[in-house]
């Protein structure tokens, strides 16, 4: 083919087309085909204005005489059948066709086969026009994709190629779709911008032994990550528990040390400040056990009789000495005792009663008794205070007075008289450390006040043994 001839591409679009080519395309084809036959006369075959139908020369390639073929060859005029075989509107299906079946020898086997034509007209399915030719086309479907599911492939594979799959009838719905779908070519008439189109081009082959290679090394790779995040996790779990082990370590380490530090300052405390029988048994232990020891290292020096006296006299200075302190620590422990025990009483005297209600309830109940009781222990404190200023001291013996001097027995008219003095001497300016001892008989005489249940009814809950009556002299008349 020359430069100035069609290209290949050209010829491939001109001889596949499918649909209708315009009235002049026709026209140009048959003037050609009249000049190469000689027979040129005033109006070329087919041309317009003959009248004549344009199906009267639907003819196709096929069909020409081989004449037509040998003067047309030479022009090189492509001979394009205005019908494709496959969509040729005037062929009708007959209905019996020859089926030829080839066998594996090499015979061939023809069948008849029964054609049964649908008599449901084609769904309308849209379409669109040809703007130069007024030709209008549309779009068709077939019935065989309808048994066909893309997951899971036919239903049923054996009815692909039945006469019920492929003359199944359809039932018409009216639908307005919502996109028109359809394909066309290009062609040397036809203008299409393929400006948006995308290029696909195969990739090399991919065989499935390379698959196989591919997913062989992709699980070595995944493998290799997972078991070093095994190994890992095994390594970070193993540092934990030594990490965690070391902290129950450290913290029962230092449990033990302020437990240690705990016991030691309570023994410590215990000397220091006994206050139980079995403190200062410890005390009288720990001295016997320290004056054994300072005997036999003594007897150890083999000292001259003079030297042993003196030594022994020393240790005996020192054992006195020790004695001494425990006395004295035991009298403070005594004291401390007995004013626990006593505030300890007075507390338990004015605790209000607990009564149970009727719905289950307990509620406190203050009573005269118990009223009583805290108004004693309040005047018992507050002679017992060191700290009050003068004229408080004054309001508390006033008090005191007046509370005793309800009653008229000798207990009463002691603490009056006491009151009395101390308030005198108050008045007259005497320093405290003066009033110790007054100040101590009249707080003992007080609490034999409280202590009585004539006085303090609280109190007889706390007396051990039931006192008679005629312990208690109440007589107006003394």
């Amino acid at each position: 083919m020359g430069l100035d001839g069609p290209t290949d591409e050209q010829q491939a679009a001109t001889k596949i087309q499918a649909i209708h080519r315009g009235k002049a395309d026709r026209a140009y084809v048959e003037d050609k085909r009249a000049m190469a036959m000689g027979g040129g006369g005033d109006q070329p075959m087919g041309s317009p204005g003959t009248g004549m139908d344009d199906m009267d020369h639907a003819q196709s390639w096929e069909e020409r005489p081989e004449t037509e073929m040998a003067y047309t060859q030479p022009e090189a005029v492509p001979e394009v059948p205005v019908w494709p075989s496959y969509c040729n509107p005037a062929y009708i299906m007959p209905s019996v066709i020859s089926v030829s079946v080839r066998r594996p020898g090499g015979a061939v086997d023809t069948y008849e086969v029964s054609i049964e034509k649908a008599a449901a007209p084609t769904p309308y399915l849209g379409g669109y026009r040809h703007k130069k030719t007024g030709f209008k086309y549309h779009h068709a479907c077939s019935q065989t994709p309808s048994g066909l599911d893309k997951r899971i492939g036919w239903n049923n594979p054996e009815s692909k190629h039945h006469r019920d799959t492929q003359t199944y009838e359809t039932k018409t719905r009216s639908q307005m779709t919502q996109r028109e779908y359809g394909t066309q070519m290009k062609r040397k008439d036809l203008y299409m911008d393929d400006a948006g189109d995308n290029e696909i081009v195969a990739r090399p082959y991919f065989s499935a032994a390379q698959l196989h290679e591919l997913k062989r090394d992709k699980t070595l790779v995944i493998q290799c990550y997972y078991r070093g995040y095994v190994a890992r996790k095994r390594t970070w779990a193993m540092r934990e528990a030594l990490y965690l082990e070391h902290l129950a370590e450290r913290e029962a380490a230092e449990k033990s040390a302020a437990a240690n530090e705990k016991r030691r300052q309570y023994e410590v405390e215990r000397r220091m400040n006994p206050k139980s029988l079995t403190d200062f048994e410890l005390l009288y232990n720990e001295l016997e056990a320290w004056r054994q020891k300072e005997m036999a290292a003594i007897s150890a020096l083999n000292l001259s009789d003079t030297e042993y006296k003196e030594r022994m006299n020393d240790l005996l200075a020192k054992q006195s000495k020790a004695l001494q302190t425990i006395d004295r620590l035991k009298v403070d422990a005594s004291k401390h005792g007995h004013q626990q025990r006593v505030g300890r009483m007075l507390e338990l005297m004015s605790k209000p009663k607990l009564w149970e209600l009727g719905n289950g309830e307990v509620q406190e109940v203050h009573t005269a008794s118990t009223e009583r009781a805290q108004e004693l222990m309040e005047l018992y404190q507050g002679l017992n205070d060191t700290r009050l200023a003068i004229d408080e001291r004054l309001d508390v013996l006033l008090n005191t007075k007046w509370t005793a001097k309800d009653f008229d027995c000798p207990l009463t008219r002691d603490i009056v008289e006491l009151c009395d003095r101390e308030a005198e001497m108050l008045n007259r300016g005497r320093s405290e450390a003066t009033l110790g001892g007054l100040r101590k008989r009249l707080s003992n005489l007080f609490l034999q006040f409280v202590e009585t249940p004539d006085f303090n009814p609280e109190a007889a809950r706390f007396l051990k043994t039931q006192q008679p009556e005629t312990t208690r002299i109440m007589s107006s008349t003394m």
